[in-house]
């Protein structure tokens, strides 16, 4: 049998031989055999006694269920022997405990992760993350978010006061536009903004938030639940964010911090040495610059934007509140998008900016004085320049300006005025076949013509034109309930 030694006297044994003792002295003074101590000296390390494991009767027969409790269903040990008991396990806890000892020794710790860097260009993280600051003293929530290229390390940074779908998007958008390009991987979490359903069974994408890759041309990918260390290169920095930067520091307004933001990232974190590229960023970002994505010439529209139609006094509502945009798209739909929490973004169905508006309280009235700026010199003031202007764009309709001064004696060229204003915006035909449908009902006003252009209803222009209008009576009648069910149509 192959005989144990001690550490102590491994340690004896080499200090012996090397003092110049041979190895029958050292068998000698010691008692051990000569073999012994030529394979202490042969060992480099102490020795370490280890029991072979001997195999537990007991346990033998449930090693298969003890290993599915363990790894597929994740039991603890005091269920584990549970269940044993009812498949007829007669052995002790100590027993069962110490095997399951031994198999998490040899199990993958899921905390440990590989790390691995991307190509140039190949992958973009993003997250976000809450805290509370001091502007001019008052206590303020707002979230930042961030973008991080992942093979230069270069960061964007965003700020909202809140976290929607709309702030995300924006800020992501912004992060894109600030680098010049998309990468062609964007790594997220599983927040319910980017995924309706986490579990690997049934994992599926936000629809909007697909919208928004398929626009930029990315392709998503999401880390695994309860893992945030697959997005390393973003959770980091939020911490070097927090301790270098929000710590402490107090700003006059949120254009202040913004401001302060965007140049502490820009003289601290795209010049600051990279402690694993040992790079700074800024100069990183010049090997992937040039292989990112080119951004397409408009922002991202989904088909699930909040939608608008602007009313004839150039005013929209949104959230109890009515903004102005400009005069040129009364009566045109337009899309909404909150910015940062505190503005209200407009944009045409081009997708153009066309106004901006700060958040106001609910019920106010939010009014731009230069959306209505060149409106109301379009319109004639005098009776001899408006109908002028109204048979020079209606030649053959002259019968309906004379029924508006017939029916509206008092205020004709109020009404006159308003068919030339929406005559800014309809096209011609549309008018010429509501003046057909207003000769029908014998009602002649521009709200009348409104309500017939907003209803959509519309019918086909006349193939002649009407005989001029008998204006021998004084007064002209209307079927008013007709009238009534047009006006409602437009509503």
């Amino acid at each position: 049998m192959k005989e144990m030694i001690t550490v102590e006297a491994w340690t004896t044994i080499r200090y012996l031989h090397a003092q110049g003792k041979s190895i029958r002295g050292i068998a000698h003074e010691l008692g051990l055999s000569r073999n012994s101590v030529r394979s202490a000296l042969r060992r480099e390390g102490p020795p370490d006694y280890a029991r072979a494991p001997r195999p537990n009767p007991q346990l033998e027969p449930f090693l298969s269920q003890i290993e599915e409790m363990l790894i597929q269903k994740r039991f603890i040990g005091s269920r584990i022997l549970r269940e044993l008991r009812t498949l007829g396990y007669k052995g002790g806890k100590t027993a069962l405990y110490r095997h399951l000892c031994t198999m998490k020794g040899q199990m993958i710790d899921p905390r440990v992760t590989e790390r691995f860097e991307t190509p140039p260009a190949h992958q973009g993280q993003f997250d976000w993350s809450p805290y509370t600051i001091s502007l001019s003293g008052r206590v303020v929530k707002l979230t930042i978010f961030c973008l991080t290229l992942c093979f230069s390390r270069r960061k964007f940074y965003w700020p909202s006061l809140d976290a929607s779908q709309a702030s995300v998007f924006e800020a992501l958008e912004a992060g894109l536009c600030h680098f010049g390009g998309a990468p062609k991987e964007l790594l997220v979490d599983n927040a319910r903004t980017f995924v309706d359903d986490a579990s690997p069974q049934h994992f599926a994408w936000n629809r909007r938030f697909l919208e928004l890759c398929g626009h930029y041309r990315m392709r998503p990918r999401a880390c695994h639940p309860g893992r945030p260390r697959t997005k390393g290169k973003v959770e980091r920095p939020f911490y070097y964010l927090e301790q270098h930067f929000i710590k402490g520091g107090t700003w006059h307004d949120f254009d202040d911090f913004g401001r302060s933001l965007a140049i502490f990232v820009a003289e601290d974190l795209d010049l600051r040495v990279h402690s694993t590229t040992r790079e700074r960023p800024l100069d990183r970002f010049g090997q992937e610059e040039l292989l990112l994505t080119p951004l397409p010439s408009l922002p991202f529209i989904g088909t699930h934007e909040e939608i608008r139609k602007v009313s004839w006094d150039c005013l929209l509502s949104f959230a109890g509140t009515r903004y102005s945009v400009p005069w040129p798209y009364a009566g045109k739909q337009v899309w909404l998008r909150t910015s940062q929490g505190r503005r209200l973004i407009v944009r045409n169905q081009k997708g153009e900016e066309i106004a901006c508006h700060e958040l106001a309280k609910k019920g106010a009235t939010i009014i731009d004085p230069a959306h209505y700026q060149g409106l109301r010199k379009r319109v004639a003031k005098t009776r001899t320049v408006l109908e002028g202007s109204f048979l020079i764009l209606f030649p053959n309709h002259g019968w309906f300006m004379e029924g508006v001064c017939i029916q509206h004696k008092n205020n004709s060229l109020d009404h006159l005025r308003g068919i030339l204003t929406l005559a800014e915006v309809y096209p011609q035909q549309a008018l010429i076949a509501s003046f057909a449908l207003a000769k029908e009902c014998n009602t002649y006003s521009h709200h009348f013509i409104r309500g017939i252009l907003e209803s959509g209803a519309l019918p086909e222009p006349a193939a002649q034109p009407c005989a001029p209008l008998d204006a021998s009576g004084a007064t002209l009648s209307a079927d008013l309930q007709v009238y009534q069910q047009i006006l409602e149509a437009a509503q």
